[in-house]
């Protein structure tokens, strides 16, 4: 009786989590559509990107109390019960509003990672949960965040079993990260809140040339996702170590973004950019596009400013995967969807929640073809990504056992030790 007491008694807690999560991804989605749509009126924003890059890293350093690690935190707090401030919340909602509204190339599901993080921490600390209790809490709002501001629920629900590790599902999260994830996008639904939609229009028997085209773009998608992480890890540390205050390495990398926006011409790839999504879908992107995104968003994210990761990624795979398409003569929205959703998921190492994205995002009808995308992708990537506290549970090479145990941040210092004594 006691345990089913228990166990009612947190459930509650992840639905309660859930509801919250669902409203501030409501708001906070509103919010964005509003700041991109006066920064698409109103151009004159974009000229005070350096400034908001100065802001940021002002209040982050003089308040944030460790909030500048971001998602890595929240990781943290699951595997080292590391303290979260309720602050990190507030500060992520108001600076990634800030940098959409001029105009840095950043996504959004780092806010709500950080968002549905801090508050299952702060009802984990409310409740006095013990380590493991509160490390299910954390990983459930991690799965109410993602499965309500992209509107997957199911995705969302094994994202915060994955998330936090290379090679594991944590299955003893399963019933609380699904009930906070489809509890959250229930609530961002009824709020009025609505989500893109694509579509692959014809889906191509798996033919033997179909299937060496679909290998290799997905391994070209897992080079590209695991590209992505070193290249904005390397930019951070370079800035870091460059230039040692923050508010003058925040301001030299905003002038960074802002040339090259206008270097490239590259206002059409500030923000979100969905409209690449589509583009891919349509087969009508040039290289350039990727390869513009790639560059912006590296370079937004490197200066400092809030987001995330993923939709810039959504925008670089689809892209990338309907040039494919359209040069090998395969459907690009096949190629397109399959880039979608296996360069955010190599470069966040979560194959099963890159399979979840695309049932949920285009139907069941091409699963075979995100199996081979995830699982291809998952394992061209190495042991590489964009959270840097991940611990690698399982290696994804029986030469590199050695590292099992160890976060990937810990293993790239130790590579760039290496190359230093060399």
């Amino acid at each position: 009786m006691t345990r089913f007491k228990n166990l009612s008694i947190f459930l509650l807690l992840t639905m309660a989590l859930g509801v919250f999560m669902g409203t501030a991804s409501a708001g906070f989605l509103k919010l964005l559509e509003l700041m991109t749509d006066t920064r698409e009126h109103h151009l004159i924003f974009i000229a005070f990107l350096p400034a908001a890059g100065m802001l940021t890293a002002a209040v982050y350093h003089k308040l944030g109390k460790n909030s500048q690690r971001g998602n890595n935190l929240i990781i943290d707090s699951v595997h080292k019960q590391a303290e979260v401030p309720f602050r990190m919340a507030v500060l992520t909602f108001l600076f990634t509003a800030l940098s959409h509204l001029t105009g840095a190339s950043v996504g959004r599901e780092g806010t709500a990672v950080q968002i549905g993080g801090t508050f299952a921490n702060r009802l984990s600390r409310l409740f006095k949960l013990d380590k493991k209790s509160h490390m299910i809490l954390v990983m459930s709002g991690i799965s109410a965040g993602f499965g309500s501001v992209f509107g997957t629920p199911l995705a969302g629900a094994f994202f915060g079993m994955e998330m936090c590790f290379v090679g594991k599902l944590s299955y003893e999260a399963i019933l609380p990260c699904f009930l906070a994830s489809f509890t959250a996008n229930y609530m961002t639904q009824a709020l009025g809140v609505s989500h893109s939609v694509y579509e692959i229009k014809t889906i191509p028997s798996l033919s033997p040339y179909v299937l060496v085209i679909v290998i290799a773009a997905s391994c070209a998608f897992g080079f590209v996702g695991k590209l992505f992480a070193k290249s904005v890890h390397k930019l951070k540390q370079l800035y870091a170590k460059k230039i040692k205050r923050p508010i003058l390495r925040a301001a030299a990398g905003s002038l960074i973004v802002l040339a090259a926006m206008f270097i490239f011409q590259g206002i059409k790839y500030d923000g979100l950019s969905t409209w690449m999504i589509g583009a891919g879908f349509e087969g009508n992107v040039t290289l350039l596009d990727p390869v513009l995104k790639f560059i912006m968003t590296v370079l937004s994210l490197g200066a400092g400013f809030q987001g995330g990761e993923a939709t810039p990624l959504f925008d670089i795979g689809a892209s990338l995967g309907g040039l494919i398409g359209r040069a090998s003569h395969v459907e690009p929205s096949l190629l397109a969807a399959l880039g979608y959703i296996a360069v955010f998921g190599c470069a966040a190492n979560a194959p099963i929640t890159t399979v979840m994205l695309g049932i949920e995002l285009f139907g069941t009808n091409a699963m075979p073809y995100y199996v081979i995308a995830a699982l291809i992708s998952y394992y061209a990537s190495g042991h590489s990504g964009i959270y840097a506290a991940q611990i690698i549970a399982v290696s994804k090479y029986a030469s590199l056992q050695d590292q099992v145990g160890q976060s990937l941040e810990n293993i790239g210092n130790k590579n760039s030790d290496s190359r230093v004594l060399k």
